[in-house]
């Protein structure tokens, strides 16, 4: 897909809005958000829907992960298998892929709460995995955007998506800088 022009017609697309501002809406009201995965569908994207209320553990949400994004059958059912194998996602040359993820609360607020070794709660993580997932598709023109509807109209998700800069290349290894 030919990457956005700065025409103004693109500045009221909903994908140029939401991926100007990073890769993930926040919907409380669930008729918006059907309205938004509406226009997605004919804007040609490939809309995959999740109902996070299920996911009543990790485990239940990778199921779900596995079996909906298709992945293969040695997926490891955790964050790092969940973040590599977003990489793999086919996501169309035309239009794109948006995640939308209902009832994302019940999740963040539920198993998702719990936080990690990082101290960052799943649910978090998650949403983080997802916008990294979107800055690599862009690299090659395509599109991935993650729609959250959310019944607590109150929360909220901070830095979702922040990257720290790291050594190139040639100064990955510790011993390269002298350390």
């Amino acid at each position: 897909m030919a990457p956005f022009t700065q025409l103004d017609e693109h500045e009221q697309r909903l994908d140029w809005t939401i991926l100007r501002d990073g890769s993930i809406a926040l919907y409380w009201r669930r008729e918006i958000f059907d309205e938004d995965i509406q226009w997605f569908r004919q804007q040609n994207y490939r809309v995959i829907s999740f109902d996070c209320e299920r996911w009543v553990s990790s485990a239940e949400m990778h199921a779900d992960f596995q079996k909906t994004l298709t992945f293969p059958a040695y997926y490891g059912k955790n964050l790092d298998a969940l973040d590599d194998c977003m990489d793999d996602l086919p996501v169309p040359d035309v239009g794109g892929v948006a995640i939308a993820l209902s009832r994302f609360d019940a999740y963040a607020k539920g198993p998702g709460a719990a936080p990690l070794a990082s101290g960052r709660p799943e649910s978090e993580i998650v949403l983080d995995i997802f916008a990294r997932a979107s800055r690599f598709f862009l690299l090659t023109g395509r599109r991935l955007l993650t729609l959250v509807q959310t019944d607590d109209p109150r929360i909220r998700f901070d830095n979702l998506g922040c990257v720290s800069p790291i050594w190139n290349w040639r100064e990955w290894l510790n011993k390269n800088r002298g350390l």
